[in-house]
């Protein structure tokens, strides 16, 4: 190990051990740290499914099929009581999580990234009003390795950003309700074959999974990652509570099967971080909150930050700039690219939570957002104004007025947000400004959608 490289990776999951690779790829003298050993990489419990976009968007080749547990060809939604479903075709993975990034990782190594294992990031190093490195504990000792760019990927526990001084703007901590408590077992049936295996499925309802959902994603025809998802914030139970005494109740978990794995974990489910950029820092996967707010998806929105994180640490050297203003690419592609998208879909996930189980139920009995329009809504971050105004005749006839009114100011929010996320500041100067203006529309969506 040396003392200093050029760019040190504080965590090795979905978005850091992406960052290793980038880096290793052009040349860069970088080592990764990451807490887990190499068996357990991305070892973050979760329900696996990527689709198969995310790599080649973030430029990575496609998976080798050794890493691969079940190709997926489309996703199933069915809403609460299962009157209703839609399907949603899709091309993606169940990715073995602990072969893919110890393919990534190989791949990194090869270049020339130096990987170490059980090493926990206990602290920035802070010189001169900019990160300098990072205090690793290896065993007994603890370590301190400098680098001109600091990346933090340690995921929700954030140990880097956590101990930034507050009066940074890159300090920005997440409210309970923006984040999800999720909880999911790994199951292998005894006897039962999964009908239609490369289908996942979501199910919506909010006695089960309240503010969030359950899923079940076949890993292969006797497999299956299932688990679900709840709001933090609200006082809601535990999610191993729930999925005890609701989910177990279901006619696919009634046939005997082994639990082979269990955990659970915290996830946000918001816009992205107001900033990824700080001096000599980058914030990038869950510990920047660059997640789907609607389903806290975040592989394929950390693989693109951590893209564009190693854009940016080769644009700063082109300069020999490690400034905020020197590394500030980073922000301007991936707000504009991905985050004015996530925003919009914050403000849709927002109005999601507030339904109850009748008003989702109805709503997609009645196809209010019709199946082929769901991806435009989840990839694009727009609720397609045409597809609103023919639900405004349709509840005009049903006589549902108030969920007519909301699905209108949404759409407009919606809108309204992204436009702000695409006039992202070119300079940091600028941000507490722009800032404010995204503060403000929240609020003032907030206040109007609880009327």
């Amino acid at each position: 190990m040396r003392a200093k490289y050029d760019v040190v990776i504080a965590g090795l999951g979905p978005a850091g051990s992406v960052a290793l690779w980038h880096l290793a790829k052009k040349g860069f003298s970088v080592a990764g740290f990451d807490m887990r050993k190499p068996e357990d990489v991305w070892g973050k419990p979760c329900g696996d499914a990527l689709g198969a976009h995310h790599p080649r968007e973030a430029g990575l080749p496609d998976p080798p099929s050794y890493v691969v547990k079940n190709r997926v060809t489309a996703i199933d939604i069915y809403s609460p009581g299962e009157t209703t479903r839609y399907r949603v075709y899709g091309e993606g993975y169940i990715i073995d999580r602990a072969r893919f990034g110890k393919w990534i990782i190989d791949e990194a190594s090869s270049s020339g990234a130096e990987a170490y294992f059980g090493a926990r990031v206990v602290a920035p190093i802070i010189k001169d009003g900019k990160v300098a490195g990072v205090r690793v504990q290896l065993g007994d000792q603890v370590k301190e390795v400098y680098a001109d760019v600091v990346i933090e990927a340690t995921g929700f526990s954030r140990a880097i950003r956590a101990r930034l001084p507050r009066d940074w703007p890159i300090y920005e901590d997440i409210h309970p309700r923006d984040m999800n408590i999720a909880y999911r077992e790994i199951i292998e049936y005894e006897d039962y074959e999964v009908e239609e295996p490369s289908i996942i499925r979501i199910y919506l309802d909010q006695t089960v999974a309240p503010g969030g959902y359950w899923w079940y994603f076949p890993e292969s025809r006797h497999s299956v990652n299932v688990g679900l998802g709840v709001q933090g914030g609200m006082g809601h139970p535990n999610p191993m509570t729930l999925y005890r005494e609701k989910l177990l109740k279901h006619p696919l978990m009634q046939h005997p099967y082994r639990v082979v794995k269990a955990a659970g974990a915290p996830l946000p489910t918001r816009r992205p971080s107001n900033t990824l950029v700080g001096p000599g820092i980058l914030i990038i996967g869950d510990a920047g909150y660059t997640v789907n707010p609607v389903h806290g998806g975040g592989m394929g929105y950390a693989f693109r930050a951590a893209y564009y994180a190693a854009l940016a640490v080769e644009e700063a050297y082109n300069r020999n700039d490690f400034s905020e203003q020197g590394l500030w690419g980073l922000n301007t592609r991936y707000m504009r690219d991905i985050g004015g998208k996530q925003a919009a879909l914050d403000v849709f996930r927002r109005f999601l939570q507030r339904l109850s189980n009748d008003e989702i139920r109805f709503g997609m009995e009645k196809r209010l957002i019709p199946e082929q329009d769901v991806y435009y809504t989840s990839s694009r971050g727009d609720l397609n104004i045409s597809v609103v105004e023919k639900a405004m005749i349709v509840l005009r006839g049903l006589q549902r007025p108030s969920l007519l009114a909301k699905l209108k100011l949404v759409a407009d929010y919606m809108k309204r947000i992204k436009q702000l996320y695409m006039e992202y500041p070119e300079e940091p100067a600028r941000l507490r400004e722009w800032i404010r203006s995204v503060d403000a529309l929240i609020s003032e969506f907030e206040a109007k959608i609880e009327k």
